[in-house]
């Protein structure tokens, strides 16, 4: 049941935006604006759900997280901690950039494009809200039984989700000059749909490299001599299972 209510919201909170522009008319300035906000409220609702969780099910991930790349090495730095100050600075600069695009489609004669309805704005961030706010308990009741790698999870789909979206606007500056700005908001609107489509598929983690693969890579040069990218491919995978039941340890405080 939760699944199909994650599904649903993910699609629905795509959904405010993408038919404020295709069906309502919104400008791009409108539309971009309700996309920053989506970002924001995912960001400090997933935040929650970690300290939720950190609260009632601590573990060792949440205080001395281990990261991938990193097998082997512990942070002082709260796993909360870090998600929010990186997925903030994110958002920040994605805030930067919407300012700047705005400011190039206003300046290329086309105000109407980059103009911001308020009332528009505040009628998307309220739909935006009511549906990440009901996600977001939809998850408290089961929140207690959530590994700490569900938890990793969760926070990597939103620093992803805020990575494309910053991404697709400095990419979408050169184009909001160069192109015609419904062509630039088209293919924004396309490329979120898709990365809120791809966060609801299950992630494909084979524990043995699949065959094809080791004959491609293996014919490559390898920056490992002697080393073949079937046992390299073992050996990552050991390594993360490792270095998620570090993190999955009970905490301890000490005294």
């Amino acid at each position: 049941m939760a699944r199909i209510v994650h599904l649903l919201a993910l699609l629905a909170v795509n959904a405010v935006p993408a038919a404020g522009w295709f069906v309502q008319g919104w400008s791009a300035g409108t539309t971009l604006t309700v996309y920053w906000f989506e970002n924001v409220a995912m960001c400090l609702f997933v935040a929650a759900r970690v300290i939720a969780h950190q609260r009632w099910s601590p573990r060792r991930g949440h205080f001395r997280y281990q990261a991938p790349k990193s097998a082997g090495q512990g942070s002082r730095t709260s796993f909360v901690a870090g998600f929010l100050v990186t997925s903030l600075v994110f958002c920040a600069a994605h805030g930067l950039f919407l300012g700047v695009i705005l400011f190039v489609l206003g300046h290329n004669g086309q105000g109407d494009l980059a103009g911001v309805d308020w009332h528009q704005v505040r009628t998307g961030c309220i739909r935006v809200l009511i549906i990440v706010a009901i996600d977001f308990v939809v998850d408290l009741p089961g929140l207690r039984r959530w590994t700490f790698w569900q938890i990793e999870q969760t926070a990597n789909r939103s620093l992803g989700r805020v990575v494309v979206v910053h991404l697709t606007l400095v990419l979408g500056m050169f184009g909001a000059v160069m192109t015609d700005a419904s062509a630039l908001f088209g293919v924004f609107v396309v490329l979120k749909t898709l990365n809120a489509l791809s966060m609801a598929l299950p992630q494909w983690e084979p524990a043995t490299a699949p065959k094809w693969l080791s004959r491609v890579m293996n014919r490559l040069p390898n920056v490992h001599p002697g080393e073949r990218f079937e046992d390299m491919w073992a050996k990552g995978s050991a390594d993360e299972v490792d270095r998620r039941e570090a993190n999955e340890q009970p905490w301890t405080p000490v005294s």
